[in-house]
């Protein structure tokens, strides 16, 4: 009798990876925010989604450059087996979120019409309601052969 070599335990499930990155807010952040974003989803093999993700996360760091006075823009980016999660944050809650709808002779307003068509997902976060301290803008995007 030959005794085999216990077989290895299943690889766990392949958990997400979170990243944290503080921009100062200005009319760089949303290129430096494109960079970021686009780097980190080429290095955690999520390049497919990295287009989109690049598009949505300059509009809504765009909007807090151009609508809001906080100082420092933070970025959330969760990398998902089958998705991907960004929350841009900053520090105007009482701001309110631009409407989805804007005028036909607008030149500027379509951020959210962006993130609302090519998001799988978005919201709203106000953890700190009371103290009315942050805001987070999220979007999610799915992996085309992810299932749901």
């Amino acid at each position: 009798m030959t005794l085999a070599p216990p077989a290895p335990p299943p690889a766990p499930p392949e958990a997400h990876r979170s990243f944290r990155f503080d921009l100062p807010s200005g009319d760089t952040a949303p290129r430096i925010a494109r960079t970021v974003v686009e780097d980190l989803l080429t290095l955690t093999d999520a390049d497919e989604l990295a287009a989109d993700a690049k598009a949505l996360v300059s509009e809504l760091v765009t909007n807090v450059y151009q609508h809001t006075r906080t100082a420092v823009v933070r970025l959330d980016v969760a990398v998902h087996p089958n998705s991907v999660r960004v929350v841009v944050w900053d520090d105007a809650p009482g701001s309110r979120l631009l409407s989805l709808r804007p005028l036909h002779d607008d030149v500027t307003g379509r951020g959210l019409l962006l993130v609302d068509a090519f998001a799988s997902r978005w919201g709203v976060y106000q953890p700190n309601v009371e103290e009315r301290r942050r805001k987070g803008v999220w979007f999610a995007i799915d992996r085309k052969d992810a299932a749901l």
